[in-house]
């Protein structure tokens, strides 16, 4: 019978990380250090794998062993949410397409979409390039002429930003992030600061040859933009995205109770405040499942949540 369920986040150490907010604010209790980024949904088998508790599996064997709750036509589950708080910013990087992401680790390409929670007033996020040509953008990077390749905006809070594969792009320091991608892990970094990691003492590696073969050019970047919200039935929906193949994601924000309805699964997770959907008590930090098919839920509370979801390709 389906039924929601809580989610447990999954935790790996990040060297920009350490900051207290992903603890005090959001209620993350772990020995995992130093965090700065918490997967809040992610199923990669005998990888990152969020545990569900109440049905006793980790998020994959859910996926595999209960499609009715899913009803997806992918063999893993597709969508990944992450939140990051990151002390310091986070190396210059590229997703690549499916087709390279096959070739290179067996996984997929990883595109991806960022709502900015919160930021520092100085704030900003690395975002695009100003090479023209292939040859102007390896010129700059082997003369680590930062200046004149790397693009950068200024973060804006609730801002959206689309991220297709291809796009460079790195989060800064003090950009209190929300983040939505397909279920994948291929990244190729370009520029990470020659900094060392503690944990290894060496340079983490770059794959700066990688990164000439997928960045886009020429630069594709956007800015960030500030969607609309629509008052239904006591709920503020914000609609950021919704393609058939990569991802769903949506913002409701409750003041007192609302209704909501989404009939493909979704991954609820709460940013700010705390309440219940179905008597389910949610609070900030925390995600739930609503499998596929529910119908009707019914939001009580002052709550800020985040909606991801998938819909079939046609």
């Amino acid at each position: 019978m389906k039924k929601i369920v809580k989610v447990n986040p999954f935790y790996e150490p990040r060297m920009w990380g350490g900051g207290k907010r992903l603890i005090e604010e959001f209620h993350y209790q772990t020995d995992v250090a130093p965090l700065g980024e918490v997967y809040n949904v992610v199923a990669l088998e005998n990888h990152a794998d969020c545990q569900v508790p109440e049905m006793n599996m980790t998020l994959s064997q859910l996926y595999k062993e209960y499609p009715d709750w899913f009803c997806c036509d992918t063999e893993e589950l597709p969508v990944r949410v992450n939140i990051l708080d990151p002390v310091e910013k986070l190396s210059v990087q590229i997703h690549p397409d499916d087709d390279f992401a096959r070739t290179y680790n067996g996984g997929r390409g990883k595109p991806e979409a960022w709502v900015i929670l919160d930021t520092t007033e100085d704030g900003q996020i690395q975002f695009g390039h100003y090479a023209k040509t292939k040859e102007e953008f390896i010129q700059k990077t082997e003369s680590k002429d930062w200046d004149g390749l790397l693009k950068y905006l200024k973060a804006i809070k609730n801002g959206f930003i689309d991220i297709p594969s291809g796009t460079l792009h790195a989060i800064g320091k003090g950009v209190l992030t929300y983040n939505i991608s397909r279920n994948a892990d291929c990244t190729l970094r370009l520029y990470d600061y020659d900094r060392i990691d503690p944990s290894t003492n060496q340079k983490r590696p770059i794959q700066p040859e990688a990164v000439y073969e997928n960045v886009n050019i020429p630069d594709t970047s956007t800015e960030f933009v500030l969607y609309p919200s629509a008052h239904e039935l006591g709920v503020d929906v914000t609609r950021y995205w919704d393609q058939p193949g990569l991802y769903t994601l949506m913002r409701l924000q409750v003041k007192e109770q609302g209704r909501f309805r989404h009939d493909r699964f979704a991954f609820y997770t709460c940013v700010n405040g705390q309440g219940s959907i179905n008597g389910i008590s949610i609070r900030k930090g925390e995600t739930i499942l609503v499998p596929d098919g529910f119908g009707w839920l019914d939001i009580q509370g002052k709550i800020d949540l985040f909606l991801a979801s998938y819909r079939n390709e046609e």
